[in-house]
Parts: C-alpha cells; structure tokens; sequence
C-alpha cells in the first residue's frame, strides 16, 4: 500500500548523530518537487518524487508548508516562549534557498497551536486558531482578517474543495467554535471568504466529538468531519444531511484525504508508543467499511495528493527519539 522512506537523517539517541526529528506538513508542487517541515524538525526539499530529501532549513518550530510553485512556497513558523506564542509566515520566490518574512502580518499572527495555511491559485489563508485569521487574494501582496460574520471564534481546520468554483467564487468550508464554547461548528463561504453562513453539524458535534477535529470536501459538495474517538461523518449535498461513517477505533482522528470516489485514508493518533495500535485506515466505499493499512511504529500527520495515484504522508516514529517518515502510495492501489 505505501512504501515508506524518510528524510535521511540517522544516528543514535542523547542527541547522537542527525536526527531528524518528526515532519508534521507536507506539500508537492508537481510530481517531483514537494515541500515537508516539521515542528522540532526541519523543512525538506524533494525533487525525485520524495525518495530523497535535502534540508532547505534547519531543525526549528515549522508548523506547516504549501508549495503553490516548484518556487512559491510559503512556510508557517510558531514558537512558544511564553504569552500567546509567536508566529511569522515566510516566503521563498526560488525554491527555498532565500527566505523573506511576509512584513504585513508581523507582530499580528499568535498561538502556538491550532493553525493552519492554505495557498490555492492567487489565495493564500492562515488559519490562526483562537486568534485571527487572515487571507489574502492577491497571491500574498496585501492581507486582511477574516471574522467568519461572527460565526466563528476559533478554528481547527479548512477545506478547500478542488472542484469547479461557483458562480460568486469557489467554496471554502472551516470548523472551528464559538466564543467560549468548545461545540464544534462548521461555517461555509460560497465566495472565497466574502460570505459566511452555518452548516448544521450532526448531533456528535454538541457533545464535544468534533471539538478540535478535521474537515475535508472533495467536492463543493461531498465532504468529512471527523474527530475523537474514530468519529466520522460524511455529507454528499454540502451539509444538509450526514451520515455516520465512524472508525472501527477509539483513537481520534488527527488527518483525512478522500477523492471524489468515496476513496480515501484517515489517520488517527497512535503516539503511546507503549501501547501501539493502527495509524492508518482505508475506505473504498465512502466509509461503509474501513480497513487498517498502516500501524505499527508509524505516527501520520499530514495527506497531500496530486490525483488518487499519487498520494504523500508525513509523520514520524513515536519513542524516546523519534524519526521522521515519509509514505509514498504505491500506484493503483486502488484497483481490484
């Protein structure tokens, strides 16, 4: 199902050799050059379709990466020192070997966790988890902070469908909360974030299932929200109606991919490396039926795909000392 590599690093533990700490994003322009950073780890570079690395940046607090070009890429970086953390979002016009901070949102941008980036065409977001969002429509020029009309206080994720936008934009879902209450809610833009309204969650959401969970819509329509203890629903009409497709476990689910077949994995938390269990399942049925295809030594964290052949996660190896991984999906995996 996958083959699995890393990014080369090595060596023993108490800080012995060149460990390569864990990756927690990733991202491929095409299918040769692809992106990879880590918290605790450093930020990678490909050009062979992920069989060999080479680092770009040294071992730091890299949260997350996109890779809009071969050589447009942006790069999240968050630390925690104290207060509310620091943020700064940097950007490479030649393929990471120069980096310059993004001077607009400096000194704007807080909390260690919780956040995500998003770059898709001339868009670029950064999801700032309980503190503010931003995005941008001009490839990054100019930004402004995105409220969610109230809808939103704090965010857990996004989606970006990658289908054919809409008549006023293209679609973006988030989940996140409201002011104070740690109920999951997920809020829809029909126009790239002008536009916010409710999408109803189903009732798992008000019991805290969904608090700090994930969301992912391969189409403007199809789409999965999941969260702790397997929880995991899917909608095939933009929200109206969902239907319970939970995992066969009680570990939460920590990252999703799916194509527009119903096909796709879910990686659930498996860092008590005491007490090991799966860290990936597969569905090919829209999530009637889910099978492990990944477990052991291996913690996953982040999908990013180029089409349903050609598929990248990240992660690393819970323990003492732990490695970063890379799994590849092997090519027509999903044929019978």
């Amino acid at each position: 199902m996958f083959f699995i590599t890393n990014t080369g690093g090595g060596g023993g533990s108490f800080g012995r050799g060149d460990i390569h700490g864990h990756l927690c994003d990733v991202d491929f322009a095409n299918l040769q050059v692809g992106y990879a950073c880590g918290a605790g780890g450093g930020v990678y570079k490909t050009e062979d379709g992920g069989l060999t690395w080479s680092r770009i940046k040294p071992n730091g607090s890299w949260q997350r990466i996109q890779a809009v070009t071969p050589d447009d890429v942006w790069l999240l970086e968050g630390i925690h020192p104290g207060g509310f953390g620091n943020v700064w979002l940097w950007h490479s016009a030649d393929g990471g070997k120069t980096w310059n901070e993004v001077e607009e949102l400096h000194g704007k941008l807080a909390g260690y966790g919780g956040k995500a980036l998003y770059c898709r065409g001339a868009r670029r977001w950064v999801l700032g988890g309980d503190f503010p969002t931003y995005r941008s429509d001009d490839g990054g020029k100019t930004w402004q902070a995105v409220n969610f009309q109230g809808l939103l206080y704090g965010v857990y994720d996004m989606a970006v469908p990658a289908d054919i936008p809409t008549e006023e934009g293209f679609r973006v879902y988030v989940l996140g909360h409201q002011e104070g209450v740690k109920i999951a809610h997920l809020a829809r833009s029909d126009d790239g974030g002008q536009n916010w309204q409710e999408v109803p969650l189903p009732a798992p959401a008000q019991e805290g299932m969904l608090t700090g969970g994930r969301v992912f819509f391969s189409t403007s329509d199809e789409g999965w929200v999941a969260g702790k203890s397997g929880c995991c629903f899917v909608t095939r009409d933009g929200g109206r109606t969902w239907q319970d497709r939970s995992l066969p476990t009680q570990q939460s689910v920590v990252a999703l991919w799916f194509d527009q077949l119903g096909r796709g994995f879910a990686a659930v938390d498996n860092t008590d490396w005491l007490h090991l269990r799966q860290t990936v399942y597969m569905t090919a049925d829209y999530g009637a039926h889910w099978v492990p295809v990944l477990g052991g030594y291996k913690q996953i964290l982040s999908f990013c795909d180029l089409g349903p052949d050609h598929l990248w996660a990240v992660g690393y190896e819970p323990g003492l000392v732990s490695q970063d991984i890379v799994a590849i999906l092997q090519s027509g995996c999903w044929k019978p």
